[in-house]
């Protein structure tokens, strides 16, 4: 494994502040993680969360590293350079995936254990972080490892072309399936007609399964409101988040479809709330889902996202754009950004919380960077 800054105290250290504390995130918390550190069940995967040891939840949660997580501060780094960065993620990844192509929803870095679960959104997301790589530096580092999560997902489609959300469910999840149709279509073009992925796969094979799979989460997900349009979360699921609005909106776009600026007018209109104080200091943005029961709180990681659809798409911005600007004032010497303007627990809608958070913070320096490595026109 090539090990970045600070693992290799050697390597360069990165300007600028929110990148250092992303990089630090690399590793179990409070260890000095350079290569003597590092036992043998250490993993220099990306922490998701900066908890306070005071907070209920340190102990569940302080080392806890999701899957996603790591592809979207890969996105991150490459976006801005940090090469070394990526490639220390990068490589952690592929030692840790299976021999069938699959990867684990989470790890502890610390422990070394894992969330067995295996989600294919997760995936999904490694495979589009690879595919980046690739397309950045024109090295085929990755590419067996790309190749090993592609042919696992396409094992994983049903009777109507859609890919599971996982080996032991039956549930198909919208975004899973736009993240995979879009890493295939990116794939496909970066190949090349006459090009093939390590382990045989071909252009034709990519490029007719993007098609097939993108038609199909249209076809079942997207939902036309007048003027509007927006996505269920899945196949019969008629929750409404905003991730899955803001992805769906660039991966329309990418493809042409003019119901990417529904999509994003849907988002700006239904999901935004305006400023208010919280024990963050005084946020605004959108809320992670709309609809009956739905937690009232500003969620940092979807609020960045659909700031970064409204701008590819020609959107209006501007409330968006300063909400991001309040986001990302959170941010201090050796914190990264807020992860909500409140902390809600919640059974059903799962957890957010006002500690800083990767996702957060890796968001950010996307957006900043405006590199269009994800849904690529």
């Amino acid at each position: 494994m090539r090990r970045a800054w600070p693992a290799n105290r050697n390597a360069r250290r990165p300007g600028r502040r929110l990148v250092r504390w992303l990089a630090r995130q690399a590793g179990p918390e409070r260890r000095a993680v350079n290569a003597e550190a590092l036992d043998r069940n250490d993993k220099l995967l990306i922490r998701s969360f900066d908890i306070p040891e005071s907070d209920a939840a340190h102990d569940r949660l302080v080392n806890r590293s999701y899957t996603y997580d790591n592809a979207l501060a890969t996105f991150a780094f490459l976006s801005i350079g940090a090469r070394k960065q990526a490639e220390q993620l990068l490589d952690q990844l592929k030692a840790l995936q299976r021999v069938d192509g699959s990867l684990e929803y989470a790890f502890n870095v610390e422990t070394g254990a894992s969330v067995t679960h295996f989600r294919a959104g997760a995936m999904a997301w490694v495979g589009y972080a690879a595919l980046a790589y690739r397309k950045v530096y024109g090295n085929s580092r990755y590419d067996n490892m790309l190749a090993g999560i592609v042919r696992y997902l396409l094992e994983l489609r049903n009777s109507s072309g859609l890919v599971r959300g996982g080996p032991d469910v039956t549930w198909v999840s919208t975004q899973h399936n736009l993240l995979f149709a879009g890493l295939l279509r990116d794939l496909a073009a970066d190949l090349g007609k006459n090009g093939t992925l390590a382990t045989g796969l071909k252009y034709g094979t990519i490029h007719d399964a993007a098609n097939s799979i993108g038609n199909a989460v249209l076809g079942n997900t997207l939902v036309q409101e007048g003027p509007l349009a927006y996505f269920r979360q899945g196949v019969g699921d008629p929750v409404l988040p905003a991730d899955v609005q803001a992805l769906g909106a660039l991966y329309l776009d990418a493809r042409g479809d003019g119901r990417a600026k529904q999509v994003a007018e849907y988002l700006r209109q239904r999901f935004y709330v305006a400023p208010r104080a919280g024990s963050a200091g005084t946020l605004s943005g959108y809320r992670p889902f709309v609809g009956s029961g739905a937690p009232d709180v500003i969620w940092s990681e979807g609020t960045i996202e659909a700031a970064t659809a409204f701008r590819r798409v020609g959107v209006d911005s501007g409330a968006a754009d300063d909400a991001v600007t309040r986001i990302a004032a959170t941010i201090g010497r050796t914190v990264g950004p807020v992860g909500a303007d409140r902390d809600v627990v919640d059974p059903i809608w799962g957890e957010f919380h006002t500690w800083p958070t990767s996702a957060a913070g890796s968001w950010l320096l996307i957006r900043a960077a405006r590199a269009e490595l994800l849904f690529d026109r």
